[in-house]
């Protein structure tokens, strides 16, 4: 009956089609072995994997840190082996067991210190819980850079050494890496999450980051490390607080952490604790950056609402065949602090809805700022953009119900994206800059939107401001210029190149 009543809630909040799409998913990554067949075919190769061993980093040293309490050792033995099988030799791993009341973690660990001198393994009283055991396992740690790791997962045998190449190209104080699911006994790889580039909103909505997670050890020092009070959500609180104060934050866009689906684990036994403390850690954040507010669980996901300063606001309509030499005219036109413009038919946003926009575009770092737009069906025309490799331009989870909550829930959450529609899209007038002109208005702002994020400034997308348009209006399918080699930084996915 408990499994009947949340498929009957899954419909309800994203109904029958979407419920429907997501179960034949589901049965295609774990029957048809969709996710474990595209592994195979992107994970290193032995050739590959030999040049890495001839060409190491002997010089970037490596600390896996590992909190244990009662582990299972067939999981402690398999995360060894794959420490073991690393193309990059410089590594240690600090195992601290946080007083195991089960002797055969215990005689597994002794085990596995016995394999190789690189294992360092420590015994505590008592189970300090997974912050305390981290931190302890951080105190035993040599290395320049932290790896976090969990008891039970595995990493893939090139993840250090892509980890140490980036160190190497780079020296950035926080690295993490893409990541996908092991299914209980190790047999399947399902759900990969391919992530973006680092998007702060992204990780304020959610820790996005997860694993693989490396830390600067002076960093993590500085920030004091792990904190016990936001256990459930740890991970999430150390990444908001290593990332403000990071000096260059690296996304390596390949699944080089295999995390093990285990019914057991704190994120699905006590989903409510962990989700109260990254609403507690996310509101702590918006107070350090500068821009109060509150952050809480509403309907299962963070809901963040900045204190919002005192602007005046205009709407600015663009006509159906407008161009960007209107979207110029209107912006040099008006003294407001805010301009909000609209395309062709688009409702305008309500009071809620305009403060939700406002409390965005009222921070220094952000550009544009794009609300959900969905047509009288309550269907999803615009979320935001990504775009392709070639240029091509694809307005994120459309046609997907608006209560829907799309790839990893990210449809009912705030992120960053690389461009927005000119359906409507609201900027400060202080970061308006002009489009330059020549092409269609949704080439042009496109071509606008990268140009920003250059510069350094972030585009925002809500979904809790929801907008109305004519769904023949939405612009979908065109091309911007991009430069060889491009990829979109604020892509996921699918759609990350």
């Amino acid at each position: 009956m408990q499994w009947a009543e949340r498929v009957r809630a899954y419909v309800r909040m994203h109904g029958a089609g979407y419920t429907l799409h997501r179960a034949g998913e589901m049965l295609a990554a774990r029957v048809l072995l969709r996710d474990e067949w595209r592994f195979r075919r992107e994970k290193a190769s032995k050739r590959e994997l030999a040049v890495q061993r001839a060409h190491p980093f002997p010089n970037v040293r490596i600390s896996v840190v590992v909190p244990v309490f009662n582990t299972r050792p067939k999981f402690l033995r398999a995360l060894a082996d794959s420490l073991l099988a690393q193309t990059h030799g410089a590594w240690e791993a600090c195992l601290y067991d946080g007083g195991s009341t089960s002797a055969e973690t215990r005689k597994a660990l002794e085990a596995i210190a016995a394999r190789d001198s690189r294992f360092h393994i420590a015994f505590g009283a008592e189970n300090a819980g997974i912050s305390g055991n981290t931190n302890c396992a951080i105190k035993m740690a040599t290395g320049e850079y932290i790896a976090l790791c969990d008891h039970d997962d595995v990493l893939a045998p090139n993840a250090l050494w892509r980890i140490a190449e980036a160190i190497d190209a780079h020296h950035p104080d926080v690295l993490y890496t893409d990541e996908d699911k092991l299914t209980t006994h190790g047999a399947i790889h399902v759900d990969a999450h391919r992530k973006p580039d680092f998007c702060p909103d992204n990780l304020r909505s959610g820790n996005y980051i997860c694993h693989l997670s490396v830390i600067r050890r002076t960093l993590l020092d500085a920030i004091g490390g792990l904190r016990p009070a936001f256990d459930g959500s740890q991970d999430h609180d150390l990444m908001l607080r290593a990332c403000e104060r990071a000096d260059g934050v690296i996304h390596i866009p390949r699944v080089l952490y295999h995390w093990r689906t285990l019914r057991g684990s704190m994120s699905h036994t006590k989903l409510a604790v962990c989700l109260d403390a990254a609403a507690r850690a996310v509101e702590e954040s918006m107070r350090r950056n500068g821009f109060p507010g509150t952050c809480r669980v509403e309907d299962g996901v963070l809901r963040l609402r900045y204190d919002v300063g005192d602007f005046t606001v205009a709407a600015l309509r663009l006509a159906r065949d407008a161009s960007a030499a209107d979207v110029n005219r209107l912006a040099a036109d008006s003294s407001a602090d805010m301009l909000l413009f609209l395309w062709g038919d688009t409702a305008e946003p309500d009071a809620d809805g305009l403060r939700e926009m406002m409390m965005y575009a009222q921070r220094p770092d952000v550009c544009a700022v794009t609300p959900l737009v969905a047509d009288a069906r309550n269907r999803v025309l615009h979320a935001g953009y990504d775009i392709l490799p070639d240029g091509t331009v694809q307005s994120r989870n459309r046609g997907l119900p608006v209560s829907a909550g799309g790839w990893h829930g990210m449809n009912r959450t705030s992120y960053n994206v690389t461009a927005v529609s000119p359906m409507c899209f609201l900027v400060r007038r202080d970061a308006f800059v002009p489009l330059a002109e020549g092409n269609s208005l949704a080439v042009d702002l496109g071509q606008w939107c990268m140009a920003r994020m250059q510069e350094g400034m972030r585009h925002v997308y809500t979904p809790h401001c929801v907008v109305k348009a004519d769904a023949e209006s939405a612009f979908e399918g065109f091309r911007v210029k991009v430069p060889a080699g491009w990829y979109d930084p604020c892509a996921t996915g699918s759609k990350r190149a």
